[in-house]
């Protein structure tokens, strides 16, 4: 009888294990991006062991354009070997080019790191995604600088990306690309998405000549070099970082540093990861895709280096430097 006992038991255990699900990362950059590396934290943080995870990297911070679908059809494969329980898009390239094919399925989709509307792919119309808005916190970081520069009433600030896809999405909720400039309170803020990295270089240079008081320097990663090969983001960084005339500050997490920027009120991956697990979680429980409204990072972080506020000779106000996260 004990053995019959001790039997059952193994078979409980096992049958629990086996029936424990899979979950399919599909990420539309490679495995060492500072955010995918962080989402994913956030996203182990919540779930635990209760999935299997898988990962499929689509490199698209680093491919041509023209290799994105080929990508997205390996992922594709890759889903339909696994047959996993649930996927994660994660980033527009990756919702943009899989979103369709994955709405066709009644596999449950959770997306994150999205910069576009959801709109824009039709999101809205598909029973079963739900997921996580990707909204940089642009103005609330901007207007740090009304307070870490206080020493000029009026002030000019050049905010600089990349010209990717994720990048033209991102500053939509800040200006529009062909705006070029807007007015927050005393601060003339003026938008430039660089092509290549001479072009970035050559901006960076000019911003005091061009009466700069800051930069904002938000995405670099596909930034190509005379070749066409594209630029390692740590170069251009700490090209940045020896270079720049001005300050310059940044809106996610991963760009603080002593060899990157000096600090801002940041989006982070890791947070950002969370609010994808719980919506994993809930679905796991039982809940419908379709009734998970979207979400979205409700707050930032004020994250500073040590290193580029003795640089520049920063001053952070008290209120803000006791909530502050500092680094190196």
């Amino acid at each position: 009888m004990r053995s019959v006992s001790l039997l059952l038991l193994l078979l409980h255990i096992c049958t629990s294990y086996c029936q424990a699900g899979s979950i399919l990362i599909i990420e539309s950059y490679h495995q060492e991006y500072p955010w995918d590396v962080n989402f994913n934290q956030g996203i182990r943080t919540i779930v635990k062991d209760k999935l299997e995870f898988h990962h499929a990297y689509m490199n698209t911070k680093r491919l041509p354009t023209v290799e994105f679908i080929q990508q997205a059809d390996l992922a594709w494969q890759q889903y339909l070997t696994l047959k996993p329980d649930l996927v994660v898009l994660a980033d527009d390239n990756a919702i943009r080019l899989l979103s369709s094919r994955f709405a066709k399925t009644e596999i449950p989709i959770v997306f994150l790191g999205l910069n576009s509307n959801p709109r824009d792919y039709d999101l809205h119309t598909f029973t079963n995604f739900t997921g996580v808005l990707e909204r940089p916190l642009f103005k609330r970081s901007i207007l740090l600088v009304n307070q870490t520069l206080a020493n000029r009433k009026d002030k000019k600030v050049l905010v600089l990306f990349d010209n990717s896809r994720t990048s033209k999405a991102a500053v939509e909720s800040l200006i529009q690309p062909e705006q070029e400039q807007l007015r927050l309170g005393n601060t003339q803020v003026n938008l430039e998405l660089s092509l290549s990295y001479t072009a970035w270089q050559r901006t960076v240079l000019a911003a005091k000549e061009k009466g700069y008081d800051a930069i904002y320097i938000g995405l670099y990663h596909t930034l190509v070099d005379k070749h066409g090969s594209n630029t390692s983001p740590s170069e251009v960084m700490t090209w940045t970082n020896r270079n720049s005339p001005v300050p310059h500050f940044g809106f996610w997490e991963f760009s603080i540093g002593s060899k990157s920027n000096i600090g801002g009120y940041v989006l982070d991956g890791f947070e950002h990861g969370k609010l994808a697990g719980e919506l994993i979680l809930q679905i796991l429980a039982g809940k419908e895709p379709s009734d998970l409204p979207y979400i979205s990072d409700k707050q930032g972080q004020y994250l500073f280096s040590t290193a580029g506020v003795e640089k520049w000779s920063i001053v952070i106000p008290k209120e803000i430097k006791a909530k502050s996260i500092w680094k190196d």
